[in-house]
């Protein structure tokens, strides 16, 4: 792979996705850049700056593109990659939960589209994960499934307004075998079908180095998204599976 001193600044890289996509970088030579919670946990390298940041803030996403500027010069590929999901029946309001998920998984990577276009004029790719249940939107997942749509329709209208200097990549994984689904619930079932991050992660390091619109790590995936426009009762069908599942969830967690 070409990815030698190529400049990269990535968020949420200390664990899942993130972590393999940041072990592919420094293995093929980039410079890279890291903004997470808990930098404490990822090793050292020679090629490696990391930033302790919470994307929820503005200050925090200021600091480090102003830091991986001054450090890096100039900032290649940036990839928004931090994000996290609630597994829950939502029973009753909370405003705080609300503007909590969508605060890190769509205000944060839309202030940072923003605010990167302004800081590099003449170009930069960036590279946002978002999620298959950005099209099928599952029971148990609906703040979480919410937050990755509001990202795929930003990225779709907002590619017209970009000028040509710039490069707009949006990740579709679907369920990848990682802590994700630890963080989103005690014993929360993985729907099928699931991927291995590390595959996920050679999927978008490939986007790197040969820019599109879309990345949809699983094929199989893809495949149903096109059959679904023909049969439209696929994703109705898999949804009220998963809702079985969820209840059951559900039955276990009060039990």
């Amino acid at each position: 792979m070409k990815l030698e001193s190529k400049k990269v600044v990535i968020t949420g890289a200390s664990s899942g996705i993130g972590k393999e996509i940041l072990s592919l970088l420094l293995t093929e030579g980039a410079l890279v850049v890291v903004g997470d919670l808990n930098p404490e946990t990822i090793p050292d390298h020679p090629n490696l700056r990391k930033f302790k940041i919470d994307v929820s803030k503005t200050a925090d996403i200021d600091r480090l593109l102003e830091e991986s500027i001054e450090i890096l010069d100039k900032v290649d590929v940036f990839i928004a990659n931090a994000g996290f999901a609630y597994y829950e029946k939502i029973q009753k309001e909370d405003w705080s939960r609300i503007k909590n998920i969508f605060s890190v998984n769509v205000f944060a990577p839309i202030y940072t589209i923003q605010k990167l276009i302004n800081l590099q004029p003449k170009g930069v790719h960036i590279i946002v994960t978002a999620s298959g249940m950005a099209h099928l939107p599952l029971p148990g997942y609906a703040l979480y499934s919410a937050t990755k749509s509001a990202v795929h329709s930003f990225a779709e209208a907002f590619r017209y307004e970009m000028n040509k200097n710039f490069k707009l990549t949006v990740v579709y994984p679907i369920a990848t075998k990682t802590k994700f689904f630890e963080q989103a619930g005690n014993s929360v079932p993985v729907p099928w079908p699931a991927q291995e991050p590390s595959y996920v992660a050679k999927k978008i390091v490939k986007a790197i180095l040969r820019p599109r619109k879309t990345v949809h790590p699983s094929f199989r995936f893809k495949c149903l998204l096109v059959l679904n426009r023909f049969f439209p009762f696929l994703f109705p069908i898999y949804r009220l599976w998963q809702n079985i599942l969820f209840q059951k969830w559900q039955k276990r967690k009060e039990s």
